[in-house]
């Protein structure tokens, strides 16, 4: 699975991964788009704001910087939005989501440790669309 590796965090260990058919289905049950989902679980020993630190200089280049190299390849009207959402206070685990829309991709990392782990959790998911595909009339 290559696709990982543009969003593996260095020195992580991957705890095993898959790739299924993501079933794009419209409200009546149709498929509308062929499309792929990625998953695994990363762990790594190190605290969970250098983690998080990471992902956000990879994420969001600082300006006239071209360092964000987690991107589709650019198309005509190609945009990114990212977002970071911290549902950590009062409990008892830290957890942080980090979510990237692009035209034809979302990824969605979950960074979680709780108070008494030994090792910062990154669930990674990677939707990818792929072909449009034609219903026919009914």
């Amino acid at each position: 699975m290559t696709m990982i590796a543009q969003w593996q965090y260095p020195g992580s260990k991957m705890n095993g991964a898959t790739m299924s058919d993501a079933a794009t289905l419209n409200g009546a049950g149709e498929r509308t788009v062929q499309s792929i989902q990625y998953r695994t679980v990363l762990t790594t020993k190190d605290p969970m704001p250098k983690v998080i630190e990471y992902y956000k200089a990879k994420l969001i280049p600082s300006a006239g910087s071209k360092s964000a190299k987690l991107e589709e390849k650019p198309t005509t009207n190609a945009g990114r939005s990212v977002t970071f959402h911290d549902d950590s206070e009062g409990r008892p685990v830290a957890i942080h989501v980090i979510l990237v829309n692009t035209e034809k991709a979302s990824t969605t990392l979950v960074i979680s440790r709780a108070a008494t782990e030994h090792e910062t959790h990154i669930a990674w998911t990677h939707y990818l669309t792929q072909i449009p595909i034609s219903i026919p009339p009914r």
